[in-house]
Formats: C-alpha cells, structure tokens, sequence
C-alpha cells in the first residue's frame, strides 16, 4: 500500500514541477525580453549626378485591328461548399476509452480497485465532455 501511496505522489510531484518549469522557462526566453535600442549612426554619402541621357523619340506604331470577336457566354458554376469533416464514430469511441483507460490506471495506483472504477467513470465523463466541445473544430 505504501508503495501506491509513493507511486502517486511521485506523479503529483513530477507533474507540479513540469508546470512549474515550464512557467519559468517560457518566462526567460529572449521571446518575452525586451530587446535593448540599437542606435545606429548613417555615414554622409557622396552623391554622383551624372548627365542624362538623351534618346530620341521611337516613332508610333500604327495599330490596325479588323474585326473584334464575338462574346462567348462564360459558364459559371455554383459557390463550392465545404463541410467539416464529421468525426467518426470509432474516433470517438477511442477518445473516451482512451481517457477512461487514463483515468483508471491513475485511480487504481492511487486507491485500488474502488479507485479504479471512480477513475475510469470521471475519465469517461471528460473524455466525453471534451469529445463534444471538439467534435466540430475544423
């Protein structure tokens, strides 16, 4: 029993920690720092002027157009519509499966096999909370 007791709060603590540490790091990132003013000073530059170049002018060309072509109706088709894509059935049935699989590992290493059975129903319950707030994100 002490050894579950030990197991479980070993996973509280890492996961207190890794939230901790990850608080502190994105903190110190040079993302979040304020960057220091760089004052840069410009040289005086010599400018060159150079004479203009003369060209003479291109005669017009004439530009002799027979007939024009007939307007040809343009098909046009409808708007396209795009639907999301419906989750699956067995998709979701992973989902809560999944998190109700979770939620048991860690109510029976924390209180056996009553707190299997509460972890398995509270997984489930979130599991499925988060199945429908998701399901049409596309």
């Amino acid at each position: 029993m002490r050894s579950k007791l030990l197991i479980a709060a070993g996973l509280a603590v890492a996961f207190v920690l890794g939230t901790v540490t990850s608080g502190l790091l994105s903190g110190t990132t040079s993302a979040f720092q304020k960057a220091e003013p760089t004052v840069t000073t410009l040289q005086p530059e010599t400018a060159f002027v150079s004479a203009p170049r003369v060209t003479p002018p291109a005669a017009p060309r004439q530009i002799a157009r027979a007939s024009y072509a007939p307007a040809r109706p343009v098909p046009v088709s409808s708007p396209v519509r795009t639907t999301a894509q419906k989750r699956s059935l067995k998709k979701e049935a992973l989902i809560v499966g999944g998190s109700a699989g979770a939620g048991a590992a860690i109510g029976a290493v924390a209180g056996g096999g009553k707190g299997a059975a509460l972890g398995a129903l509270s997984g489930g319950a979130a599991g499925l909370v988060y199945d429908l707030l998701t399901r049409n994100k596309s």
